[in-house]
């Protein structure tokens, strides 16, 4: 039984489409994969589903074999950044941290320490006092990723988290991505821009057609 992340003939159709289509794929745990694709093939409601933000309507998904339907255990083995940045650009980069955390429902003194780190975190650290709407493009993407981070997830899910980002935030976010793999974490990382997959990611699956042409669901895939 794998003990990864598990995905078995997913199926979702979205205004009468058919947009994934008996998607089945497994990924180990402490690996990065891949999800490429043109935009519109399906990659961001993939990772929608696997967040619990989107409601399959058929097959089965598990992690630690946990299944996606027990959705409150799920959530508490996942963090998730999506493609649209959900920062309030009235706030500084210190505030949102402090606002994504309350809004986790952390307890108070868990909510401190994970706060405290989080001012503390390379990736942030020199620009917490800046307002968002002074932050580039940059920035914003590697605030977002600390926010997703919160709470130490086991399996993370990233939409096109390098877009718009400078060649040194992609190379800070890229190292930070592989620590996590060190530490066992299992990332999967959906973009249009193959080339940024493939220098990262373990393995690459590319959505054509609601499915991946290339995956055989009973063969190994490490």
């Amino acid at each position: 039984m794998n003990e990864g992340l598990t995905v078995l003939n997913l199926r979702k159709a979205m205004r009468g489409t058919k947009v994934l289509k008996n998607l089945s794929f497994d990924q180990p745990t402490g690996s990065i994969y891949g999800i490429s694709g043109d935009n519109g093939a399906g990659k961001s409601t993939l990772l929608k589903i696997l967040a619990s933000v989107l409601i399959p309507d058929g097959g089965h998904v598990s992690f630690l074999g946990i299944p996606l339907s027990d959705k409150a255990e799920w959530r508490s083995l996942i963090g998730y950044v999506p493609q649209e940045l959900a920062l309030d650009d009235r706030l500084r980069v210190r505030e949102t941290i402090e606002f994504w955390a309350a809004v986790r429902g952390m307890p108070v003194s868990i909510r401190k320490a994970i706060v405290k780190s989080a001012m503390a975190d390379p990736l942030i650290s020199d620009f917490v006092n800046k307002p968002i709407r002074e932050c580039s493009g940059g920035m914003a993407r590697r605030a977002s990723l600390v926010v997703g981070l919160f709470g130490d997830p086991a399996l993370l899910l990233l939409d096109e988290p390098f877009s718009g980002a400078d060649a040194r935030s992609r190379a800070m976010m890229t190292e930070r991505l592989r620590h996590l793999r060190d530490r066992g974490r299992t990332i999967l990382i959906a973009s249009h821009v193959e080339n940024t997959l493939t220098s990262l990611c373990d393995r690459v699956l590319h959505l054509e057609g609601g499915h991946f042409p290339d995956v055989d669901i009973n063969a190994p895939t490490r």
